[in-house]
């Protein structure tokens, strides 16, 4: 019994020192934009972090943005996992914290959802967050551009949560082209068109197409078509591991 206990104090103390040893490789944080690897610009440094604040002061929420040049051969799920719960992202009480990560040599982006935004953040919303608003700019390397849309982005969905306006919140639009949505009845047009030709309508296709047009849109195809305040620190708040990361 006395070494069973032994080889779990050991085991236990293995562990700790193991996380310890992990927990050091991280830098320290600087604030809302922890731009480590030097490719956020000075302008969108300023929009981030004015958006940030005025969400943290009217909601209390915190959202950490940090990019790294690179993580070596740490997984950047794991990694960012970590990296939220060894700063504490979000108030204690709350878990109201949100950590958009990316790191530049891995091409990586992830957001790391808080227990308190699992709701309104689930895992598919946040995909889809990265896959509009954060990946297309990524991969043209617009880091600044790409993690100030994707801040906005994660910034409106909790704003109207809590049934507040943002006034540093600019009007989002996605970058991925819309899905093509074809009219029921333009789908027909091919089929009748066929029918009367074998048939032998042939002289009523000019009508047919200008219907044809009318109706799907276009063609037979018928397309759808500053704000004031200071860093003061995050409130150690804690993550499940909840949302979404994307290669870019």
């Amino acid at each position: 019994m006395k070494r069973l206990t032994g080889v779990v104090l050991v085991c236990l103390l293995l562990l700790s020192f193991s996380t310890l040893i992990r927990g050091e490789t991280f830098p320290k944080r600087v604030g809302w934009v922890n731009d480590f690897a030097g490719v956020i610009s000075s302008e969108y440094r300023t929009r981030i972090q004015a958006l940030i604040t005025e969400l943290n002061q009217k909601t209390g929420a915190e959202i950490a943005v940090v990019a790294m040049p690179t993580i070596g051969d740490e997984d950047y799920t794991d990694y960012a996992n970590r990296l939220y719960e060894t700063w504490g992202i979000g108030q204690r009480d709350k878990d109201n914290g949100v950590l958009i990560f990316v790191t530049v040599k891995e091409r990586k982006v992830r957001i790391e959802v808080g227990y308190g935004f699992e709701g309104i953040l689930p895992d598919g919303r946040v995909g889809a967050i990265l896959d509009n608003y954060a990946v297309p700019f990524l991969r043209q390397n617009q880091y600044g551009q790409g993690l100030f849309a994707v801040t906005a982005a994660v910034a409106s969905v909790i704003a109207k949560d809590a049934g507040v306006t943002l006034t540093g919140m600019p009007r989002l639009r996605s970058t991925r082209q819309p899905a093509r949505e074809r009219s029921p009845l333009g789908a027909l047009i091919p089929i009748i068109l066929l029918l009367l030709i074998l048939l032998g309508g042939r002289g009523r296709l000019l009508p047919l197409l200008f219907l044809g047009s009318m109706i799907g849109g276009r063609g037979f195809g018928g397309f759808g078509g500053g704000f004031g305040g200071g860093f003061g620190g995050f409130g150690g708040g804690l993550s499940g591991g909840g949302g979404a990361g994307r290669g870019f």
